[in-house]
């Protein structure tokens, strides 16, 4: 799919009028006539995206750059809103502001996937996957022992976890905190992967990311939670993965059952264990509060880490937009009073330092 750059266009000409003489009237009105026309095609664009009922974020046929275009000040820092009255750029400044408002809505979208619907669509790149499927690691290792042990095949689950977090499948998610890293156990890793090799520096990283998606069932069964790694899949499968990184992703998916089946068959006990609906631990910690009363036990856990990494890892502005959208879909049930919802999301783990205070909480909890 060819996709539109208007959204880049429009950034690149608001950069190369930096360096622009912008005191001269004539570059002035031609910079300034150029933003005007991208950022009125970058909102139409937008525009008909939100007016659709679906948004399938793998299939936007727009580039995005989320990180910065969201963020008002990447756009106002321009010098074509420094030169000369402010009357000057005001129709641009009021269209940039519209555009940065419409992309936070877009994005907030896109970061609500429908799991459903993400499921089915793997499903489908997984039967086109296996028409070309090759030999794979781990058939040839199983050919090499016969009989495995309950031990050799934990090590080769471990092993084959490694080999895809190398490939980068992980590479697009947020950064863990320190927190999530100290959860790392490296050295059980290195212990179950073969002697001598060696692991990219930032691994660590890449294995407190997988944390997030990932437990262990019992002692034998490592597990991926589809669940939760659909919508980051979703997000970045078709649009930033490499055809390379989507076969990794689809072999180690495989490979990991096979895995699990050569388990099962020392214990066939597990396998009632190992097909059971993920379950996510929360351990001894109170689910959030504000979970509405329609909404299952098992999928009240789900919502419960959905808000924790939502607050860990987000503004306080796109925390309150993100609740009330639950809100809406009927998946919490939020009370008026702000403070009480801070007070909750403070317990199960949002920052209050700089731009997470009451007060600033307040204001966008107020607004929406």
């Amino acid at each position: 799919m060819r996709r539109n750059k208007t959204l880049l266009h429009l950034a690149s000409v608001m950069e190369n009028c930096n360096v622009q003489d912008l005191t001269c009237e004539r570059v002035f009105v031609h910079c300034s006539m150029c933003a005007n026309e991208l950022a009125d095609d970058a909102i139409g664009i937008v525009r008909r995206l939100l007016d659709k009922p679906k948004i399938r974020s793998c299939r936007i046929p727009l580039v995005i750059d989320f990180e910065r275009m969201t963020n008002l000040d990447y756009w106002l820092n321009s010098k074509l809103f420094g030169v000369g009255p402010v009357t000057r750029s005001e129709a641009l400044r009021q269209k940039i502001v519209m555009l940065v408002n419409m992309l936070r809505t877009l994005q907030m979208k896109i970061l609500q996937v429908d799991a459903e619907y993400a499921e089915q669509f793997f499903k489908r790149m997984t039967a086109r996957l296996e028409k070309s499927a090759n030999i794979l690691d781990y058939e040839l290792w199983r050919a090499r022992h016969p009989h495995p042990t309950m031990e050799q095949l934990e090590w080769q689950q471990v092993q084959l976890t490694v080999n895809m977090l190398k490939n980068g499948i992980l590479a697009y998610d947020e950064m863990p905190t320190g927190e999530e890293l100290a959860e790392v156990k490296l050295d059980f890793v290195k212990r179950c992967i073969k002697h001598g090799q060696q692991l990219p520096d930032n691994f660590i990283v890449e294995c407190a990311k997988l944390k997030r998606y990932s437990y262990w069932k019992g002692e034998h069964l490592f597990m991926i939670n589809h669940q939760l790694i659909y919508t980051y899949l979703f997000s970045h499968c078709f649009e930033k993965f490499t055809k390379q990184q989507r076969m990794a992703l689809y072999e180690y998916d495989v490979q990991l059952r096979m895995i699990h089946e050569d388990v099962m068959r020392l214990k066939p006990k597990l396998k009632d264990f190992e097909e059971e609906a993920p379950c996510i631990k929360v351990s001894d910690e109170e689910l959030f509060k504000f979970i509405h009363p329609k909404i299952s036990d098992e999928e009240g856990v789900l919502i419960h880490e959905e808000v924790k990494r939502l607050v860990k890892r987000h503004s306080v502005q796109m925390i309150c937009e993100y609740l009330q959208q639950m809100a809406c879909d009927k998946r919490t049930l939020l009370p008026p009073n702000p403070s009480i919802v801070y007070a909750e999301l403070v317990r199960i783990g949002m920052p209050t330092g700089e731009g997470y205070s009451e007060k600033h909480f307040r204001n966008h909890y107020l607004s929406k």
